[in-house]
């Protein structure tokens, strides 16, 4: 079983490098927030509010974020964090929100086929590519959803790209 879940790990992280360009443009309009007087406001949703303190108040944690408290708190210079483990109603109600309010936003969560429309609509998406278990039981079930551990690696590669393009050492 862990073979499978190695492999299947595996792939999903390709899947998340595939994404790099994406990663970096994202990182782009996150540090736009650090350069000006704005703050990288962070959303999360599903289990990933249990980790939010750690984004926020962890040794990795991105410059200038902070919680997000509400829509009309949102500064133009601003940049929110969108996390979830899928694109459901609740997610979507609070993405559209942002966009009709015109606020610059990064969605990172699980691609939903029923929401290939809605998701097309959105300029900077993540896809964490974990839509179920991987690790097949013995009585044919599945264990092992690692949308956290995949959400990290790709949140490890904005976190790179962002001191990169903020951090005046690099020049």
């Amino acid at each position: 079983m862990d073979k499978i879940l190695r492999t299947q790990l595996g792939h999903i992280y390709n899947h998340i490098d595939a994404q790099a360009e994406e990663l970096e443009i994202a990182a782009r309009l996150l540090s736009q927030a650090v350069d000006s007087e704005g703050n990288i406001l962070l959303k999360t949703f599903h289990d990933f509010t249990l980790i939010e303190d750690l984004l926020l108040q962890g040794s990795l944690s991105l410059p200038d974020i902070s919680r997000f408290s509400t829509i009309e708190d949102i500064d133009t210079p601003d940049r929110v964090l969108v996390v979830g483990s899928v694109i459901d109603p609740e997610v979507k109600s609070f993405v559209t929100e942002l966009q009709d309010k015109g606020s610059e936003f990064v969605l990172i969560a699980t691609f939903n086929k029923k929401e290939s429309d809605f998701i097309d609509s959105i300029n900077h998406y993540i896809d964490l590519n974990s839509p179920r278990p991987l690790v097949p039981t013995p009585n044919f079930d599945k264990i092992i959803n690692p949308y956290i551990n995949v959400f990290l690696y790709a949140y490890y590669h904005l976190y790179t790209f962002i001191d990169e393009m903020t951090n005046e050492d690099y020049e």
